[in-house]
């Protein structure tokens, strides 16, 4: 009804004023170069696409006779033509930019043509007809002597009636493989999105959602759309905010949807000329601010403040690049992984000691004293070789600041694989620490790191007598022999030590 009602109203009031007008009707010289440089942009930028089809046709004919001073010399030419396009392009968005944000003043004439002043240079005492006037700048040529302008509000003008033609898509193996990097790229970052949409929607629905169906979906749909020109598609947020404002359930909606958008292009695309654009721009903003989950944020930041914060940013960085969605969705994901990927190389490792409720804890996290000459070190992650010699490290901390140290237990719970950085400094470690006088010995090692000690026969050199079950087996087997002599009264390992505040 809001759709419907805008139009009436558009159409009745004259929302739109449009306008076509020769190059002389500009006043303004400047203007009118502007205008003739823009259109030169286009020639120069068609005669440099035509001079890299012949590069690349180049190309490839000395790639298949195996000449490489051809093959040097056509990639030269490409990539010095590639920079002469990059410039010619440059130059047109600098001069369609301008062109969009001059205003003009339009003085009738007894023809009733006007002439068009800019606001600033129209003559004093000459009546205008009081409206701010635009040229209609597109990314096509302009027409020298019909040139569009523009006042008013903006409106969706004229739709393409009928269905798209259905045609087979033209297969060449060049062409393919030359587009083959670039696809893959554009195929990751639509998935992207689209997963990113799906997620938001199905927290908001409680609906379960199976990414590998949302990929088949998509791949389904670029095929199938070949076959009518399509551009390839992906997930969008507006119009599935849209869809789900709507009360849409289930992905029939979709269909209807098509169904219904398939009778307006045949019959009623006249009829969405005076649709003002603003009116779209509102339907999709009132859906998705209803999307905003501010609670999200907040208990993202609860549970773990580098998910808040990266949140926010990639939030930010969305609007800031919009409607670039896939550079925020690339931030975020490049944050996630450079924070995973600092977590996987510093895991964390903490000395255990004996808390009241008689269980092995964190002694940093809950006050407790140390053993002097027992530590029982625990490492919670994979050991593999971004973070082996961290391990290592943190061993080796122990030693010098232990001087009193004699058995060193690793708990390996926490330690779900390891690869062959990760035995190596295994090894090292034993090494090391045994070459200091000290023993060492391994807890709760599991089935998936075992099979690595037994295939690279390191369990040997540790020897099975030192690995254990768990680490109460450990404590017990180990802690007479390092006590032995000792002048530590209570063993924070074997009774609950405080440190004294």
């Amino acid at each position: 009804m809001a759709v419907v009602l805008t139009i009436l109203i558009s159409w009745a009031i004259g929302f739109q004023h449009d306008t076509k007008a020769p190059l002389a009707a500009i006043q303004s010289a400047e203007v009118r170069r502007m205008v003739t440089d823009f259109n030169a942009t286009f020639t120069a930028k068609a005669e440099a696409d035509k001079r890299m089809q012949e590069i690349t046709s180049r190309l490839t004919a000395a790639e298949k006779n195996g000449d490489e001073q051809g093959i040097l010399r056509a990639q030269y030419d490409s990539q010095v033509l590639a920079a002469e396009i990059a410039g010619i392009r440059a130059s047109q968005t600098d001069i369609r930019g301008k062109l969009r944000y001059l205003l003009l003043a339009a003085v009738p004439q007894p023809d009733g043509k006007p002439f068009f002043y800019l606001q600033d240079e129209a003559p004093v005492g000459v009546a205008t007809d009081g409206r701010i006037w635009r040229l209609k700048v597109g990314n096509n040529e302009l027409a020298m002597h019909d040139l569009p302008f523009m006042s008013g509000g903006s409106v969706v003008g004229k739709v393409p009636q009928g269905l798209p033609p259905l045609s087979m898509p033209k297969f060449d193996l060049d062409i393919f493989l030359r587009l083959l990097s670039s696809a893959v790229i554009i195929s990751l970052l639509g998935f992207m999105e689209a997963i990113s949409i799906a997620k938001a929607l199905a927290a908001k629905s409680g609906q379960r959602l199976d990414p590998n169906q949302e990929l088949i979906g998509q791949g389904l749909a670029n095929i199938f759309g070949s076959f009518t020109s399509a551009y390839p598609v992906s997930g969008s947020f507006s119009r599935s905010a849209v869809n789900m404002q709507a009360g849409a359930k289930t992905g029939l909606s979709s269909v209807f949807t098509g169904v219904i958008v398939g009778i307006a292009l045949l019959f009623l695309t006249p009829l969405l000329y005076h649709l003002p654009q603003s009116v779209l721009a509102a339907v999709i903003m009132m859906a998705v601010i209803g999307l905003i989950n501010v609670s999200g944020f907040v208990h993202a930041y609860t549970a773990k403040k580098y998910d808040g914060i990266i949140s926010v940013i990639t939030f930010i960085m969305t609007l800031a690049f919009a409607p670039h969605l896939d550079k925020g969705i690339i931030i975020g994901v490049s944050l996630s992984l450079a924070v995973f990927l600092y977590k996987s190389m510093r895991p964390n490792v903490v000395s255990l000691s004996r808390d009241a409720s008689l269980d092995l804890r964190d002694s940093v996290a809950h006050g407790l004293s140390e053993c002097r000459y027992m530590d029982m070190l625990r490492f919670d992650g994979p050991l593999f070789f971004a973070n082996a010699s961290y391990l290592e490290d943190q061993i080796t901390e122990r030693m010098q600041n232990k001087k009193d140290l004699r058995h060193l237990i690793i708990a390996c719970g926490g330690m779900n694989d390891i690869d062959a950085s990760g035995e190596e400094v295994l090894s090292l470690v034993v090494s090391n620490v045994r070459s200091s006088d000290r023993d060492i010995s391994f807890c709760e090692v599991n089935e998936t790191v075992m099979r690595v000690l037994e295939r690279t026969h390191l369990i040997e050199k540790i020897g099975r007598d030192h690995i254990y079950s768990t680490m109460e087996k450990a404590v017990c087997a180990v802690h007479e022999l390092a006590h032995r002599n000792s002048e530590e009264e209570n063993c924070p390992l074997s009774s609950v030590c405080y440190i004294s505040r």
